[in-house]
């Protein structure tokens, strides 16, 4: 199945186009949890519920033409309705982390938690529910954290038979099922925008975990096509249509596909020279938008709401991007921070890459 990306820009009457992939009011809270305890020798996660089904509308008051005000009763709402999903990410990475981390049988057996808690979730259809567009354009980077904790796993010890059966089926369907969406249901800005980019992160991260070649190519074309996109400044304009939230959206679509570049640069080493570089344009433009807001302030009117320095965990992307792309300024930039860990990019960076 390949990528069909809608051309009409329309909004869908009564739903938001554009919902955020992320828990933005919350994950900068959890994701240094997520690794700060990586050494310690505390027993296993808990069991979590399995999350089968979600349900919510969007975070943005009605008359928000650029979807970036906030109704604040409607973000708690969403926030809360995700909360159970992305603490189980959470503790998932932990593991993911201490396995990488341990010695010998401590990091086998934080490897066999994961896949312990991680098999009812499986064996429920976890996610599989996902009754309103909202949840559907937001959950594709909640597989995609899930399947890097698995990754990471994998590389200390096998799951059973039975496990993988059940863990890598139930992954594949829910990237399948992402897919179907945003090539054939997604509101048009959803299916090319920051949200098109999660979701192929998550399906690329799938595919290579589990060998499914189709999956992995959706990734690889949603990559270039959005390498395409990319203005010859830098800027992806459907995040530039976000008024005082332009660049953190651009920053949002920047990390997934970065990261979903360095996926794929193992077998396809040229990704990142896709569209003459766009790539690397677009991780330019992002970086010096915090330096120099103005340019951004500019072409959108409005004054950014972003913080001076992006948050450590938006910066997690770098550890991956500079694997594959030579960028001096981008490692000076990153080399004082201790944590560039991020829960939908499988925790701790720098134990992944």
């Amino acid at each position: 199945m390949s990528p069909s990306f809608a051309q009409e820009d329309e909004k869908a009457p009564g739903i938001d186009p554009v919902q955020l992939s992320d828990t933005d009011a919350s994950v900068s809270e959890t994701e240094e949890e997520a690794t700060a305890d990586a050494g310690d020798d505390s027993d296993c996660m808990e069991p979590v519920d399995p999350v089968v089904s979600l349900s919510y509308g969007s975070r943005y008051t009605e008359d928000s033409e650029t979807r970036s005000d906030f109704d604040e009763d409607a973000n708690a709402a969403v926030n809360a309705a995700l909360a159970p999903v992305d603490d189980f990410i959470s503790d998932l990475t932990r593991e993911s982390n201490r396995a990488l981390t341990r010695s010998g049988d401590r990091g086998v057996a934080a490897a066999e938690c994961l896949y312990e808690r991680l098999a009812p979730w499986a064996e429920a259809d976890a996610l599989s529910e996902l009754t309103t567009m909202n949840a559907n354009i937001s959950a594709p980077s909640r597989f995609g954290g899930i399947a890097f904790a698995y990754s990471n796993a994998l590389a200390v010890a096998e799951p059973s038979e039975e496990q993988q059966t059940v863990i890598e089926g139930w992954l594949e369907d829910r990237a399948k099922a992402t897919m179907a969406y945003f090539d054939e249901e997604a509101p048009p800005r959803a299916s090319r925008n920051n949200l098109r980019q999660w979701a192929a992160m998550g399906v690329t991260r799938i595919g290579l975990t589990t060998g499914d070649e189709e999956l992995v190519e959706w990734g690889r074309e949603t990559v270039e096509y959005t390498a395409c996109m990319v203005e010859e400044d830098g800027a992806l304009p459907l995040e530039m249509e976000r008024g005082d939230l332009a660049l953190h959206y651009q920053m949002h679509a920047v990390q997934a596909l970065a990261v979903t570049a360095a996926l794929l640069a193992e077998d396809d080493p040229e990704i990142f020279d896709a569209c003459d570089g766009a790539i690397k344009r677009a991780v330019d433009y992002t970086l010096d938008g915090f330096d120099n807001p103005e340019r951004i302030e500019a072409r959108t009117g409005r004054e950014q709401k972003i913080d001076e320095t992006p948050e450590n965990f938006e910066m997690a992307w770098a550890v991956a991007y500079l694997r594959y792309q030579d960028d001096p300024a981008l490692e000076k930039r990153i080399a004082d921070i201790d944590n560039l860990s991020n829960s939908k990019l499988g925790g701790d960076q720098r134990l992944i890459w």
